[in-house]
């Protein structure tokens, strides 16, 4: 099999947060098998040579919070989502946003919960066999939502449907769920330990409804089979249950207190703050804010008033900060660097560190650090070619055309901004 050479590049080293001049990674098969000083690189014959004189090459991007197979029209329209898609549907949005993934140099993705059960396991399979190309996909399907569940809304035939959501309590109930998101083929399992804000008036950020011994089983049994538990949680009841019973993700975390902070970090948690989804209710244009019942943009405005502040102390104390969007609850898919960029804003976040987070950072919070995260010998060939720096300006991400290739697992997939055919 022919090599693929990256000669004469700038390297970001994501393990130490510096950039490193003149190197060259080789790539062989789904690998990366050197890395050195240029002036070291010794030719093979065959070897495929991408003279990369100028250019940052970074480890694959990755964000670790999405929706595939949701649009942002289809989170302001619930109605005619609901009315006007069948199952099947998602599937083919999902490969629609995925692609547009792996062209904006996101190469993994996680997804936090979709439609159907078996739909982003087939997507992951067709993926990673490179049917299709795309980012590497870690799926949670359906999540394990509580009984009495605040995240359900609707009519009663509606909340009927949606009972598939739902376990049955206690700890026999979490370990059937746990193993039935296995059976299923979930890599991860998410879980809701508040109500959300872009749900009826039931659904409450503050409450909580697991109890300790509930979310200890479901964490045990999904650890006893390499999974890990993320958990959406908003109000600080379910960020500190969370954590305490030693979920390893939080997602939002927008009302997280000193105590859950510290708690964190004793217990090594991550927090993936999704800031763009928490300050959606400003951006979005007047005429769709007008469509939203009351008790949702009061949420959302609680929400946006305190996330800030509130994540900032996480930060600062030292809480590990993974990127996820929570596309497209956010906005459209893809918009990854976006988030990037409010991180450096909001929290004081240096480019540096942000481009930390969206590699070796978020590979720790999978678990997925021992293949993926940084450009070294003996991990995954995912690469990112800037054609300019972002370390002065982290906005560079934004368009497309300032990515020269993406490659995942050796393959290059996309060429200025534009997918490969496969």
């Amino acid at each position: 099999m022919p090599r693929t050479v990256l000669i004469n590049a700038d390297i970001f080293d994501s393990l130490k947060g510096v950039v490193k001049s003149d190197e060259t990674i080789v790539l062989n098969g789904d690998k990366i098998v050197w890395r050195g000083a240029s002036s070291s690189f010794e030719k093979e014959e065959g070897d495929e040579i991408f003279d990369l004189q100028d250019k940052l090459l970074l480890p694959g991007l990755m964000d670790i919070h999405i929706h595939l197979d949701g649009g942002f029209k289809d989170i302001m329209n619930m109605d005619a989502m609901i009315m006007r898609n069948k199952t099947s549907m998602y599937a083919y949005k999902a490969l629609k946003n995925s692609q547009e993934y792996i062209k904006s140099g996101i190469t993994t993705v996680r997804d936090c919960g979709s439609f159907g059960m078996n739909i982003h396991s087939s997507l992951r399979t067709a993926l990673h066999s490179k049917m299709f190309y795309g980012p590497r996909l870690l799926a949670s399907q359906i999540p394990i939502a509580q009984f009495g569940n605040q995240e359900a809304f609707g009519p009663d035939h509606f909340l009927d449907a949606e009972m598939k959501y739902e376990t049955t309590s206690g700890v026999d109930g979490m370990i059937h769920a746990v193993r039935d998101r296995r059976r299923s083929g979930s890599d991860f399992i998410k879980t809701m330990t508040t109500g959300g804000v872009l749900h009826g008036q039931g659904s409450m950020v503050n409450q909580s409804l697991f109890n300790d011994d509930e979310l200890e089983a479901m964490v045990r049994e999904a650890e006893k089979f390499g999974m890990h538990v993320a958990a959406h949680a908003h109000g600080d009841a379910g960020i500190n249950s969370a954590v305490r019973n030693g979920i390893r993700t939080i997602e939002h975390g927008t009302l997280i207190s000193e105590e859950s902070v510290d708690l964190m970090l004793k217990k090594g948690t991550f927090l993936v703050p999704t800031q763009s989804a928490g300050g959606f209710i400003k951006s979005i244009p007047e005429k769709m804010r007008a469509t939203l019942p009351v008790e949702i943009i009061n949420k959302a405005n609680e929400i946006a008033e305190q996330m800030i502040e509130k994540q900032r102390v996480a930060y600062e104390k030292g809480v590990p900060i993974a990127i996820g969007t929570d596309a497209p609850v956010s906005g459209e898919h893809t918009h990854t660097s976006k988030e990037m960029e409010l991180l450096v804003k909001n929290m004081g976040m240096s480019n540096i560190e942000v481009l930390q987070s969206a590699t070796i950072v978020s590979a720790r919070a999978i678990k997925k650090d021992s293949t993926l995260g940084s450009l070294d010998v003996g991990k995954q060939a995912d690469v990112v070619v800037l054609n300019k720096t972002v370390l002065e300006d982290i906005t560079f991400l934004n368009n497309n055309q300032n990515i020269d290739f993406v490659f995942r697992d050796g393959t290059l997939m996309s060429k200025n901004g534009k997918l490969e055919t496969v």
